[in-house]
């Protein structure tokens, strides 16, 4: 889910309740200048995905609960079923590799999410 902070939200923040908070992507909007406000105070907002993850906190929980927060829980086996049939020769060429390039592309955006994931934990200390 993307949220919005007034401050620098941490990366990850116990909730009170057994849960915690993981944040990633954070980064700061900065306000425009315009003629039209010059005058009034810019503030910047913080932008940022999270999830909840119940304790205790590992970095394959968090793992699981981002990519489950990103993609539907059958998209993978979607993708992967689609792959085979290009590999058979089930598709014309062009489908075909519009198919793979889909599973490509899903391998390649799940690597980054669980790369970032593995370095917020490395920083953090959590296993």
């Amino acid at each position: 889910m993307q949220a919005f902070y007034d401050h620098k939200p941490s990366t990850l923040e116990a909730a009170g309740n057994g849960s915690y908070i993981y944040r990633w992507n954070i980064e700061e909007i900065v306000p425009v200048v315009t003629d039209e406000n010059i005058n009034e105070e810019q503030t910047s907002q913080w932008k940022c995905q999270e999830v909840t993850v119940w304790g205790p906190v590992s970095s394959n929980k968090i793992t699981e609960a981002v990519i489950s927060e990103l993609w539907e829980n059958n998209y993978e086996q979607k993708l992967v079923n689609e792959y085979n049939a290009a590999l058979l020769d089930v598709y014309d060429e062009e489908t075909a590799a519009t198919k793979v390039a889909a599973y490509k592309s899903f391998l390649t955006a799940r690597n980054a999410v669980k790369q970032q994931v593995d370095d917020d934990c490395a920083e953090l200390g959590i296993n």
